[in-house]
């Protein structure tokens, strides 16, 4: 038995059922009916994204991400005449689209939502009704947010079908 192919694989696919899971349910239910909830919907989705929910997902989008990097590396020892076979070309493909979601996640969801909560705790702090202003960058990055995770989604779900698979091909 190989023990080291056995913890990648199970860091793997534990971090990778996390990650998507929490994406789907983000893309495909809260945002939907926090947005259908206004006022009170999106204050939830602030306050949870406000608490520990990103950091965790990172780190599960991370150590999946990793794990199936050294995985891949350790299948095909990125050999061309091995990397050019039809399951690890469709490993590949999945590969990517992770990596795409991850850095969707990063460089967009992140920033977006890290000003959300500043906005809202400005508008707060200042007691009274946001400015007009104010609401129109609120409504602008909640689209933006939602926009990025339901790309999110899309792509981990092009990965989870490509892991699936590929094996089989």
């Amino acid at each position: 038995m190989d023990i080291y192919a056995v913890i990648l694989r199970l860091l793997h696919i534990v971090g990778g059922v996390f990650w998507v899971g929490v994406a789907w349910m983000i893309a495909g239910f809260l945002y939907p009916t926090a947005n259908a909830s206004a006022p009170e919907g999106p204050k939830f989705l602030q306050r949870l994204f406000q608490g520990r929910l990103p950091a965790i997902t990172s780190a599960a989008a991370g150590i999946n991400i990793l794990a199936g990097l050294l995985l891949y590396w350790k299948d095909t020892g990125l050999r061309l005449e091995v990397i050019t076979q039809r399951p690890f070309l469709v490993f590949g493909i999945g590969g990517v689209a992770a990596i795409a979601a991850f850095v969707i996640g990063i460089a967009v969801t992140k920033p977006a939502a890290d000003r959300l909560g500043a906005l809202s705790k400005e508008i707060q702090a200042a007691g009274k009704p946001p400015t007009p202003e104010q609401v129109a960058e609120l409504q602008q990055l909640g689209k933006r947010t939602f926009d990025a995770a339901k790309w999110v989604a899309a792509l981990l779900a092009i990965s989870l079908v490509a892991m699936a698979v590929a094996r089989y091909l």
